[in-house]
């Protein structure tokens, strides 16, 4: 997939609304993200990604319903191309290695926000990263 020319559509998971209010401004802030849905809870990230085909999901850990890890293992068996970072206040190798076996792409602490994520994703899609 090129994203050198067009927006990266992304959509944004945390059960948190100060914690998705500030992921989305952060990313409004950037010029090269069309947000283009948000969800409290894993049941509503599986809608919005088959109703807005998204480039990439954000998603915290711990949510109703289905978590970060069970929205990702779900989303990998129907959209193999589909970007998806997970991120989470806890931290540690083990997670971080069960992040990768239920087909997370990538993984930040909320401690480390923004700039973690924004490495993440500048790594996912180096073609869209600016460095101006």
């Amino acid at each position: 997939m090129n994203y050198g020319a067009r927006k990266i559509r992304v959509v944004v998971a945390d059960d948190s609304r100060t914690a998705l209010g500030a992921v989305c401004a952060y990313l409004n802030f950037e010029d090269r993200f069309e947000i283009v849905g948000t969800a409290s809870d894993g049941l509503s990230v599986l809608r919005q990604v088959e109703q807005f085909t998204p480039d990439l999901v954000l998603t915290d850990l711990s949510m109703p319903q289905l978590t970060g890890l069970e929205v990702a293992k779900q989303l990998r068996k129907s959209y193999p191309g589909l970007r998806i970072i997970l991120f989470t206040e806890l931290n540690g190798l083990s997670l971080r290695e069960e992040c990768l076996r239920c087909g997370v792409d990538g993984f930040a602490e909320k401690s480390q926000m923004p700039e973690k994520l924004m490495e993440e994703i500048n790594r996912l899609f180096p073609e869209n990263h600016r460095t101006d």
